[in-house]
């Protein structure tokens, strides 16, 4: 039996956590194939849990992106411009139409804005001083299970725990470590704070991000070791 390697990160230093992140991947990660038949990829994956707070939160909120990154600010502007826009286009999906204008009914043009109930929802969990974990919105629809390339990020939680500070707690299904997560991270806080967080009233005191499966694929290793070192693959079970 193999089972999925399980571990927490927590920190507010981007450079820290992603150098943590990668080591830990890299050295003790279960071996992934994953894709499809046409493009299968490899790579090893970890189930990861990532806490961020203060600096991190801040350095993420501008754009900036951890040593060894092989892409800048401009890669963390497309996801922000990706999670913004409600119009999907000839996509099946986009993060922007799920979070803005999720098909609440297949057989209707009824969308629902996401964001616009959880600000709402929000400034009234700061009113009532309610410490409510009820502010979730999903990415997900079931019928993405029959998609090429269905929605990695699938969930997402404003839970209030005092005053007015909030945890936003995030699900990805799949999270690519090398080249997404950090930017990813900068674009979804960078929204939910201008959109949801702010607007509410509420400040930011952490972000709690899940991904069922934080890999690295094997064509990424010669970055990942440029930063960490590189161990021999002799080694690794030593490390484990």
């Amino acid at each position: 039996m193999t089972l999925i390697v399980i571990k927490t990160f927590s920190g507010d230093d981007i450079n820290k956590l992603n150098q943590d992140l990668w080591r830990t991947i890299y050295t003790k990660g279960n071996e992934l194939h994953f894709g499809g038949v046409d493009e299968p990829k490899n790579a090893r994956e970890i189930f990861a849990v990532i806490q961020l707070y203060g600096k991190a939160l801040q350095d993420l909120y501008e754009g900036k992106l951890p040593k060894g990154w092989k892409f800048g600010e401009a890669a963390n502007k497309v996801y922000i411009e990706m999670l913004k826009d409600a119009n999907k286009g000839e996509q099946p999906y986009t993060y922007g139409e799920r979070l803005h204008a999720y098909p609440a009914d297949p057989q209707s043009e009824y969308v629902y804005d996401q964001m616009f109930e959880a600000r709402c929802a929000l400034i009234k969990a700061i009113e009532d001083k309610i410490q409510t974990n009820r502010i979730c919105g999903v990415l997900w629809s079931p019928a993405d299970i029959r998609l090429h390339d269905p929605p990695c990020f699938n969930w997402f939680q404003l839970r209030l725990s005092e005053s007015n500070k909030v945890s936003l707690r995030i699900l990805f299904r799949s999270n690519d470590a090398a080249n997404a997560v950090f930017a990813n991270m900068g674009a979804v806080i960078r929204v939910f704070v201008d959109e949801v967080i702010k607007p509410a009233g509420g400040e930011l005191e952490e972000v709690i991000w899940t991904a069922t499966s934080e890999h690295i694929c094997l064509t990424d290793f010669d970055q990942v070791e440029a930063l960490i070192g590189k161990v021999p693959e002799y080694m690794r079970r030593f490390l484990k």
